[in-house]
């Protein structure tokens, strides 16, 4: 008897602490499937302010990402310098090593927007056609040396240097 009344205090505890612990279940957390990081041109894809070096603005450009296969894509270029729309392959890595190059390729003849023919070209440069905290310093040549006579317009050549600004 005495040891039942030594235990009868800690009978009500020690069944309390039993159903506490088989009751309570550890929650279970839903595993979330992590989002694999966008590549270089998912990230260039987009609408585009363009400006000059002074910071007038020029023109809106649309930059659309077309996937092809996991190291070559497409970029297509929507009303580049305001006349021209054309599409580029983008290889990864790039032959320069540079890590957010933006190509834009040679085009040769290039119709603008009034069928008018030019020779388009932007080399590979670590500052410029590189995509770096949703900017875009553009350099890039162009003329119409060869086409402006049968053309019938004046003649136009440009080293010409401009700034797109992805708009959100």
């Amino acid at each position: 008897m005495l040891f039942i009344k030594r235990y009868q205090l800690l009978t009500p505890a020690l069944i309390a602490g039993v159903s506490i612990l088989f009751s309570c279940k550890k929650e279970k957390t839903p595993i979330i499937p992590s989002v694999p990081e966008p590549t270089l041109w998912e990230k260039v894809n987009g609408q585009y302010k363009v400006y000059d070096t002074t910071g007038i603005y020029l023109y809106d450009m649309n930059i659309v990402h077309i996937h092809v296969s996991d190291q070559v894509d497409s970029l297509r270029f929507e009303n580049f310098d305001g006349k021209f729309t054309f599409t580029v392959k983008q290889s990864s890595p790039n032959p320069n090593n540079y890590p957010n190059l933006v190509t834009i390729g040679f085009h040769n003849p290039i119709f603008d927007t009034n069928s008018k023919r030019w020779q388009l070209g932007g080399g590979a440069d670590s500052y410029y056609n590189s995509f770096n905290n949703d900017t875009i310093p553009l350099k890039f040549q162009m003329t119409n040396i060869n086409y402006y006579i049968s053309d019938l317009t004046p003649y136009y050549a440009c080293n010409c240097k401009q700034i797109a600004v992805k708009q959100h």
